[in-house]
């Protein structure tokens, strides 16, 4: 009897946990908004992601509006947060336009006009008037969809910030009308990001003349970026143009990132460095002060270059030992190292020093002081700073 009983319990406690282990939570992504639209007279439903920190504050947020929701929402609300986890865009609001297959090419083409008229009176009135958001908007669109989005630019020039379009069709029969808008002069800083790939047939030789008017004309309200892509397909533009369109849109956020040292001077320097991060602390209220990386990731340019009076020039500017206590202690290092390099061993060893007040339990700064004073030959200091090194490593060993 007393077996049968554990018996049992061994199987109660089993079923037990094995339903623990399969019992898991849903995982929902935004809401679904249904709006009955008087300009299609239907219903239709829209997604709306909102970004991690928006219940916790008082922010707004600009708005990415996703043509085609059904296919892209949860694409680009994982772009949303892979963006946003390395600091390349701020948090936006997603809205995935949902639409209807059997409809799709005539909604985006003979419908147009009274599908803009559902987004702007309908859609963006409900998104705005329910949640809390900038003037700054997204729109995006593919194949069909992306002729839209080029026609949006021409219909409603001011309704969206950014007209992103991944592999646009239709797009001879509008070239006469972007001439015409540009020409009226009544638009500014707008972007327009487009793709197609090399394979898309006569989507390639539509995106290529609208390249060769652009190139031609070279408008200054609109800023222009056609994205010839390698290797994708027609289905598989979108994901690569979300991307880079997202990232161009806000290319001012993320902090400032040079090629080299060539590429920072042909930019202008350090008049570039500071109205950049001037413009960006205006544009997202982000501080106007470089972070530290960035500026060790300048002075590591001048000293991957062997670039020995930029370097300085950076250090000088960047208020010396004041900089260099902000950094880990590998790239201080470094920058004591270039020094010792140069023969600048007093400026070396004042490196040194700060790093070992800042940090007396790493032994790299000890034996980088160490071997500056055998070249020296003071070779009692060295001595000593080889000793205490030695003990630390002793120690952490132990």
């Amino acid at each position: 009897m007393k077996k049968a009983i554990l018996f049992f319990t061994f199987l109660s406690l089993i079923t037990s946990q094995s339903f623990a282990q399969t019992n898991g939570k849903e995982n929902i992504v935004g809401k679904n908004y249904k709006i009955n639209s008087t300009f299609l007279d239907e219903e239709r439903e829209i997604q709306i992601y909102l970004p991690e920190s928006y219940n916790t504050s008082d922010n707004e947020y600009p708005v990415m509006y996703i043509l085609d929701g059904q296919r892209f929402f949860l694409h680009t609300v994982s772009l949303h947060q892979t963006l946003v986890e390395f600091k390349q865009t701020p948090e936006f609001i997603i809205i995935g336009i949902n639409n209807i297959q059997d409809k799709r090419n005539i909604t985006f083409s003979s419908g147009a006009k009274d599908f803009s008229d559902y987004l702007e009176h309908e859609v963006i009135q409900f998104v705005d008037k329910n949640f809390r958001t900038t003037k700054d908007r997204l729109l995006f669109g593919w194949a069909y969809g992306g002729g839209f989005v080029l026609q949006e630019l021409i219909s409603n020039p001011n309704v969206y910030t950014s007209y992103i379009a991944a592999s646009p069709y239709p797009v001879f029969n509008k070239i006469k009308a972007i001439d015409s808008l540009i020409k009226q002069n009544n638009i500014k800083d707008k972007l327009y990001y487009y793709s197609s790939d090399i394979n898309e047939g006569v989507v390639k030789k539509g995106t290529d003349s609208l390249n060769l008017f652009f190139n031609k004309v070279n408008p200054k309200s609109i800023k222009w970026i056609y994205q010839g892509l390698q290797g994708e397909e027609h289905r598989s533009t979108p994901y690569t143009t979300l991307y880079h369109g997202i990232k161009k849109h806000f290319d001012n956020y993320p902090e400032l990132r040079v090629k080299n040292l060539t590429d920072f001077k042909d930019k202008g320097g350090m008049s570039y460095f500071y109205s950049y991060y001037n413009q960006r602390a205006k544009d997202y209220g982000l501080s106007s002060e470089p972070s530290p990386f960035t500026k060790y990731a300048l002075t590591r340019k001048a000293i991957q270059e062997n670039d020995y009076e930029q370097f300085d020039t950076f250090i000088t500017i960047f208020k010396g030992q004041e900089f260099i206590d902000q950094l880990r202690v590998n790239r201080a290092c470094s920058i004591a190292e270039f020094y010792q390099e140069h023969h600048k061993y007093q400026k070396s060893i004042e490196v040194y020093e700060g790093i070992i007040t800042k940090h007396p339990n790493e032994t790299r700064p000890l034996l980088g002081i160490a071997d500056i004073y055998t070249l020296l030959n003071k070779n009692k200091k060295a001595k000593t700073f080889n000793q205490k090194a030695e003990a630390l490593s002793k120690a952490s060993t132990n």
